[in-house]
């Protein structure tokens, strides 16, 4: 471990200490001050601002709408469009400037599910949109759904550029994906990257039948799951609100069928949230947040 990590690593065990303190508290001068100088260093150092340079997007866009055309490849039956209620879509914060991806993840991915040339990805709560658009680059399909629509009303990050393949719902409402054909999809690989807090105890289960539901048999759900509390008092918002230790998480995903995986490939560097690099993402190490790897009961044994 170089001085550097080890440095960057303090320092964000440091401000996850203050979020933890100033999330939990009445608001103040304090509290204003900490979320201002939050607000601004999380836009200069979001990985939006180290996307693609312009020139590319141009490149890659051309690239998509050869390759996939100008219709709609996809639907989505919904009665919640929008997850209108939640902290997220009424105070955007992670879907207006997250923008994460992890090229270990995806070569792993594709190594345990043998480079299946039909694999499908569905990314929930996607952000961005980043892994989505690095799965499609390969050459895989994959499908990003986010409860809120600000990124798509501002075409940042890669919905201006993977406009078939990001969607938006209340992923807690029943929702169902159909390809062209109207047919009901189901996808090898569902992931869920800093979702799982931010949803209410009360709605976890619409939102764990929709996985369900969509998992293929031989499939897989991945998630990083944060359980340090992240709020603004100062203007209402209170962004992680089921905070549960791992056993409990556990046993909500029992209660559908979503048992533990212990033959996968994946370690906390391979995962696109989590992995402990950097001044964006905390370490499990540090027992304030987990992984887990899932499957449905009739999953087929890989080895």
């Amino acid at each position: 471990m170089t001085i550097r990590h080890r440095l960057t690593r303090f320092l964000f065990r440091r401000y996850r200490a203050l979020r933890k303190y100033f999330s939990t508290r009445p608001p103040d001068a304090f509290s204003r001050l900490f979320y201002w100088v939050r607000s601004r260093m999380q836009s200069l150092i979001s990985a939006r601002n180290r996307g693609s340079s312009p020139a590319e997007d141009r490149i890659w866009k051309a690239v998509y709408f050869h390759r996939f055309g100008i219709d709609p490849l996809f639907s989505l039956d919904t009665r919640n469009p929008i997850a209108a209620g939640s902290a997220d879509h009424q105070w955007p914060r992670g879907t207006a400037s997250d923008y994460s991806r992890n090229r270990n993840f995806n070569l792993k991915l594709y190594h345990y599910l043998n480079y299946r040339p039909d694999l499908r990805v569905l990314d929930l709560g996607c952000a961005g949109g980043a892994f989505v658009k690095s799965v499609l680059e390969d050459g895989y399909t994959a499908i990003g759904i986010d409860g809120s629509d600000f990124s798509r009303k501002l075409r940042s990050g890669a919905w201006d550029t993977c406009p078939h393949h990001l969607l938006t719902c209340d992923i807690t409402a029943e929702f169902q994906l159909r390809d062209s054909a109207g047919n009901p999809m189901q996808f090898q690989c569902i992931t869920a990257w800093e979702v799982l807090e931010h949803i209410p105890a009360e709605t976890l289960p619409g939102l764990l039948g929709n996985i369900a539901r969509h998992l293929s048999p031989d499939g897989i759900f991945v998630a990083s799951v944060d359980t340090v509390a992240d709020a603004d008092p100062t203007i209402g918002a209170i962004y992680h609100v089921t905070l549960q230790p791992r056993r409990w998480w556990l046993e909500q995903f029992a209660k559908f069928g979503l048992v533990e995986c212990d033959n996968h490939p994946f370690t906390t560097r391979d995962y696109v949230r989590g992995h402990g690099m950097g001044f964006e993402d905390w370490d499990p190490g540090d027992g304030e947040g987990f992984h887990v790897v899932l499957t449905g009961p009739d999953s087929l044994s890989r080895h």
